[in-house]
């Protein structure tokens, strides 16, 4: 019985295979579907990205302005009052520091009974003092005083002085969209934006008209005739030792035995004099302007284009503008005194700017393939000026800086997408 059911089985499996297969036999074939009836379609690069180089021509700065120049470390106090620090432009004057140590009737040091050291106490007063120091010959007067100047000017020149920035190099990137052709004819018109960056920088150094003052105080030297200078006292020397009759005192070797003295030339501990005087020349004081920092251009605009012959054809931009300055003006003021080290002066602000204006470019391209080109254009820009200015105890100095008029040439490779 299980022998009978699994013949029948089989028989029929085998049955619809064969039914299966012949209603294959007998069905048409697939048909290819057919698409000629459908439009082609090319897609056809509408924008235009534009990475270059732009050089650009020189803008114009004008410098102005007032000052005053003081030297911070100069504090020659009162005219008058004795031992008292007095710090000047070419030498110090300090209160005496001579002392002596204290001792007893029969001649022994007094001692302080707390830290076991000796007491001193300060030399009696004799207006003099033993801590100066001087450094230019210039201030040895004649009739035996050493003379000490406080300088200070007042820049008082009205001049404008006119410079223009150096002409520079920058980056420019752009994107212009294809618009269509103009009615009834071959040329195209594009929307436009881009941007660009270009720094700025100007520096210009003059003399300037100045009105000088130099206080004058005389210290006397009581007949004495100072060291060379640069000298800073008090000041030792190694000297013999002598016996009695004046003779080298020498060890039992023969070596002659020395001791260290004080060879410190003493002054007045307060000025004999104090004299102002004031000149106006126009060569003591050495101004420098420096100006440096960079713009950015953002423009929009049509562009029109016009094709030539080949793969060459010739395009005109033009349309709104807006600059974004960023600068930093600094004014160093030098004064150099007739006697001592230059004194300077300097004072600094950042400045930011927005201006409107207007550009132009005409520019010759090649495409060098249906995406690719390369193109070189003239570039015209103009977006007025703007005045910086810095403004403290010391300087009140103006820049005035003009964007207007600028020209130069831009080159680079443009890319269809």
């Amino acid at each position: 019985m299980k022998h009978l059911r699994l013949a029948l089985t089989l028989s029929v499996l085998a049955f619809g295979l064969a039914r299966a297969q012949d209603e294959e036999r007998q069905q048409p074939p697939t048909e290819i579907p057919d698409f000629s009836n459908l439009d082609e379609f090319i897609y056809e690069p509408k924008s235009i990205l534009n990475i270059s180089l732009r050089h650009l021509s020189s803008a114009k700065t004008t410098f102005f302005g007032h000052g005053s120049i003081a030297s911070t470390l100069d504090e020659p106090g009162l005219a008058t009052g004795v031992n008292l620090t007095r710090h000047y432009h070419d030498g110090t004057v300090e209160g005496d520091q001579r002392v002596a140590g204290r001792t007893d009737t029969s001649g022994n040091p007094l001692k302080d009974s707390a830290s076991g050291a000796q007491i001193f106490y300060s030399v009696a007063q004799d207006g003099r003092t033993n801590k100066w120091a001087y450094s230019d010959p210039r201030q040895i007067t004649d009739n035996g005083y050493i003379v000490y100047h406080t300088y200070t000017a007042d820049v008082i020149d009205d001049t404008r002085r006119e410079k223009d920035t150096t002409s520079t190099n920058g980056l420019d990137l752009s994107v212009a969209h294809d618009m269509g052709k103009l009615i009834g004819s071959k040329i195209t018109w594009n929307l436009i934006a881009g941007m660009s960056i270009n720094d700025l920088s100007s520096d210009r150094m003059d003399p300037v008209r100045a009105r000088v003052a130099a206080q004058s105080d005389y210290f006397s030297l009581f007949g004495a005739t100072p060291p060379a200078p640069p000298y800073s006292s008090p000041s030792t020397a190694n000297v013999n030792l002598l016996t009695a009759a004046g003779t080298p005192l020498t060890t039992d070797d023969g070596t002659a035995q020395t001791t260290t003295a004080d060879t410190t030339i003493l002054i007045s501990n307060e000025p004999a004099a104090r004299i102002l005087s004031t000149t106006t020349d126009g060569t003591s004081v050495l101004n420098r302007w420096k100006l440096k920092g960079a713009f950015y251009t953002f423009r929009a605009g049509p562009t029109v284009n016009l094709p030539l012959f080949w793969r060459l054809h010739a395009s005109l931009s033009f349309g709104p503008a807006l600059v974004y300055a960023g600068t930093s003006y600094m004014v160093t003021q030098v004064l150099q005194p007739e006697i001592g080290s230059a004194i300077s002066d300097t004072a600094s602000n950042v400045s930011y700017k927005l201006i409107p204006g207007y550009f132009a470019d005409a520019a010759l391209a090649i495409d060098l393939s249906e995406r690719t080109g390369f193109f070189a254009a003239a570039v015209y820009q103009s977006a007025g000026n703007y005045t910086q200015s810095l403004d403290n105890s010391s300087a009140h100095y103006s820049t005035k800086v003009d964007l207007s008029n600028m020209n130069g040439l831009r080159a680079g490779m443009s890319y269809r997408f």
